[in-house]
Order: structure tokens, then sequence, then C-alpha cells
């Protein structure tokens, strides 16, 4: 026979279910606007049926709350996590790429082209009969080569900062890496101890989601739940593993972290003559990492600062242009300039008094040398000019030509004054088509000003892209995850009146009991 009180026990029951369901409503809606919070669910079932003899049926006892659940769909974060990575990476370079644009500032008339361009003018106004002798079109000409090799060492000296900042901003990235790990190792363990009785720490998970969310801009995660291979019940608790590059980052409540914190010379600026440590990424126990294994901000980075290919382009490779035009126009200008004489015909020697040029075949006087050396200094043992020496840091103007009277001009000692045959030789070098493979000197660095706007605009498309894809995977989550005020006030209505009625319900059963208690069985008395 059926309990008297089993009425009062299943309103009772219905009570309290929605009283959670409203509960969990408040709480969904009090988190509209925090980051990274999924909405929750009460997950309610029938109460097990109390069976009535005699083969008549079972009677329901009520409602049961079974958890409270959140509204999270994995693959979505998954999706969520690889889209956002990839637009970290394109929005890093595209930054990257935007900064080594503005820092070349071409077109403009402070610009090497314009420099370039003024220094040939220069040599067209001494090439003239009648200015060849003069020492202000010889002046002229020096001060144009002076802001030529200055405007090619400040661009070399910007890149170069920019290098070091990069570096700087890639230690800041690891730390920020391992900041994160140990968050999510910490939440590991709290979320652990929380559910190992069966409950859900659904808002200890949401931050950890957050974290991980986060973590996947800078580096590229791969998210694992194990089981302790030790524990072989069925419903084992899981682990959460973090791993990169195949190792892990986190495995639970351990993190295990990067570090950047140990310098190594630069090759690059070593072949330079530059003394440059970078920042090595590596594992905290010195374990290697595989930079291209990484992706996200974190790899960006790395290629910004170290990629010196044409399928890596980083600073490098833009200084290595920038070498390879500094070298070869002192090449070729030092190549001609060498075989012409000064307004007085002297020779050049060398320290010990030793001539290293003659009367027939040039005086030996270079107009651009590495740190504005002399132009003796540029000769080896062997009597042939270190061009290789030159670079784009240190290019110079030869110290000798701080004497205008030696500035080069004419094609041999018996033709002074007012020849000026090596100078149009030197201005002839303006439109030699064979100098660099993409032309002239202004071709080489107008496709070289060109290529770096194809790459930026490209790494703009492609970050431009990335977002789209991006927000579009974040809706898709926030739609499946997100609180939605109107669904939680309809929620609270219907919860609301399902309250109301339970207890109404207690109300029924309380009058029906008060007359059982109180007025069954007076008669008689």
């Amino acid at each position: 026979m059926r309990s008297t009180f089993l009425g009062f026990n299943t309103a009772t029951s219905g009570l309290f279910a929605s009283q959670r369901a409203l509960d969990t409503t408040g709480h969904n809606i009090a988190n509209v606007n925090t980051p990274g919070y999924t909405r929750q669910r009460v997950e309610q079932s029938n109460a097990d049926g109390w069976r009535i003899g005699g083969g008549k049926g079972v009677l329901g006892t009520g409602v049961q709350t079974t958890g409270i659940e959140q509204m999270r769909n994995e693959f979505l974060d998954f999706r969520y996590r690889f889209e956002v990575n990839n637009m970290a990476y394109w929005e890093a370079r595209r930054d990257g790429l935007s900064f080594i644009e503005a820092s070349f500032n071409e077109p403009s008339e402070t610009g090497m082209l314009s420099n370039v361009d003024n220094f040939f003018n220069s040599l067209q106004e001494l090439s003239k009969e009648q200015n060849a002798d003069e020492l202000t079109h010889r002046a002229l000409v020096y001060d144009q080569s002076e802001a030529l090799a200055g405007s090619i060492s400040h661009q070399y000296d910007q890149l170069e900062k920019m290098v070091v900042d990069v570096n700087e901003e890639i230690k800041t990235t690891v730390d920020t890496i391992n900041l994160y790990a140990e968050q999510i190792a910490s939440l590991n363990e709290q979320i652990f101890r929380y559910e190992v009785d069966g409950s859900s720490a659904n808002d200890l998970k949401d931050r950890r989601n957050l974290l991980i969310d986060e973590l996947s801009e800078l580096v590229k995660v791969d998210v694992k739940m194990v089981t302790d291979p030790r524990d072989t019940s069925p419903n084992a608790p899981q682990k959460m593993v973090l791993q990169i590059a195949g190792q892990p980052l986190v495995y639970h409540g351990k993190a295990y972290q990067l570090d950047a914190s140990e310098k190594e010379k630069s090759d690059f600026f070593d072949d330079m003559g530059v003394d440059m440590e970078i920042n090595r990424v590596q594992w905290a126990d010195g374990s290697y990492l595989n930079p291209d294994s990484l992706e996200g901000e974190l790899k960006a980075l790395i290629e910004l600062r170290d990629g010196n290919t044409a399928q890596k382009k980083g600073i490098p490779y833009y200084i290595s242009k920038l070498n390879e035009f500094a070298q070869t126009l002192a090449k070729e200008i030092n190549e001609v300039a060498k075989t012409g004489y000064g307004l007085k015909g002297e020779i050049l020697r060398d320290s010990d008094g030793n001539p290293l040029g003659d009367d027939t075949n040039g005086a030996g006087y270079l107009m651009f040398t590495a740190n504005g050396q002399t132009s003796a200094e540029m000769y080896d043992e062997n009597g042939n000019v270190m061009h290789t020496a030159i670079n784009a840091k240190n290019i110079g103007v030869s110290m000798d030509m701080q004497d205008l009277n030696k500035i080069p001009a004419a094609g041999s000692p018996d033709a002074l004054p007012g020849d000026a045959s090596v100078v149009m030789e030197m201005l002839e070098l303006r439109n030699k088509d064979s100098m660099f493979a993409e032309g002239r000197p202004e071709d080489f660095l107008r496709t070289l000003v060109a290529n770096l706007g194809v790459d930026q605009q490209q790494a703009m498309r492609n970050a431009e892209n990335q977002q789209v894809l991006t927000q579009q995977i974040n809706y898709q989550r926030m739609s499946y995850s997100g609180v939605s005020q109107d669904e939680e006030l309809a929620n609270m209505v219907k919860f609301q009146h399902a309250y109301n009625a339970s207890a109404r319900m207690i109300t029924t059963m309380d009058e029906m009991l008060d007359v059982v208690i109180n007025r069954v069985g007076l008669v008689g008395r």
C-alpha cells in the first residue's frame, strides 16, 4: 500500500527541481557578459516509480535532478582554437611586415630611391666639362654620396632594432605561455578534487577553457583527456593533457615550462660582423623544440626574427637584400672610381708608401668603403679591393673623399683639368641593366619594395579572412554555448509556473492530510 505522504513527497520533488532550475537560470543571466562562460542546464529525470500490487502498474513518485551540465560542443571548441591560432599568426606577421614597409618609406622624398636619384644627379652635374674641376660640384657629389650611404645604414639600423624588439617580444610570449600553463595545471587539480565524488565543476571548467582559448592564440596546443592506466575501474576519472609539438606542456596538475632565457649568437648577424644575441626557444630541460611545429603568434614572431629565405621572409631576408644592394652598388662605383684621377693626379699609397694605383690604370681611390675607412684600408695584401667587407650596416664614403680634390673624375692625369670621363662612366651605371638580377639600382629597390608590399598585402588579406572565419566559428559556438537573455527569461517564466504549480500541489496535499488527520474518526467521540 502506498504511503500516506507519497503525494506530498512527489510535489516536493517538483518544487525542489524547479527551484534548482530557477537558480541555474539566474546564474546564467548573471553571467551573460562573463567572458568564456558556458550556459548551464539542470538535467532532470523521473524518479523511480512505486509498483502497485496486483499488476496494476507503476505509480510515479516525482522528479529527480541528475546533474547540472554545460552546453558545450567540443568539436566547435577544436575548430575555434584551430582558426584563432591561424588568425594570430597572420595578424602578427601582418603587423611585422607593416613596420618593415613603413621603415622603407617608399616612395618618398627621403627614401633610398630619392637618395640614389640625387647621387646620380650630382654626378650628372659634375660630368659637365665646365664643372669637373669646381669644388662646389665636387662637394655636392660628396654630400650626396654621404646621404646615400647614410640612408642605407639608417634603414639597416631600423631593421636591426626591430630584430631586437621582436626578440624581446618572443621572450615575453614564452613567459605568457608558461603562465597560462601554470594556471591551467592549477585548475586541473581543483577540478579533479571537486569532481572526484561525481560533482561538476562547471565554473572552473569555464575558466580553464578560456585560458586554453587564449593560449591557442600564442601557440598550437592539442587537448587530450586521458585516464590513469593504473585505474582500471569503468568510471575512472579523466585528466587533461595539453601538448605542444607532441610533447606535454601540461599533464594534469604539472606544467612543463618553455624557456627563452638562454641566449645564443645569431649566425646571420655574426656573418655580418655584428655581435647580436637572440633568445633560443626550447624546453626548460634543454630539449630541442622545433619552431615550425609551434604555429600561432609565437611562430610568426620567430619567423620575423630569423626568416632569411624566399619561403620565410623575415627581417634578415630584407637585411640580406639591403646588403646585396649596398655591396653591389659600392663595388660597381668603386671599380670605375679607382680607374680615375683627382684634380692633383695623386696616386693612392698604402701605409708603407707603396703605390696602390699608377699613372695608367688609375689612381686607385674608392668612393665607398666599410665604416668610412680610407681607400687604402680596403685593399688586401694582393692589391685587390675587399668589396665583400661592405654591407648595409657599415657602408660609408671613403675618408679620402673629404679632400674634394681626390674625387676621381678624370680618365688620365694628362687630361686634367676639366676631364670628367670617369664620372661619365660612373653615371652610366645608373642604367646598367645587368647590375642586379632585377635590373638597374632603382629597379632593384622598386622590386624589393613592391615584393614587400605584396607580402604585406597577402598577410593582411589572410588576417582578414581568418578574422571572418574565426568570428563565424565563434558565432556557432556562442549559439550553442552562449547565454541568450530572451531564452533564459522564457525559461524563468516556465520554471516559475512549475514551481508555483508544485507549491499549489503541496497546499492541496496539505489540505487532504488535514482532513485525514484532524477530521476522520470524530464520530462517536
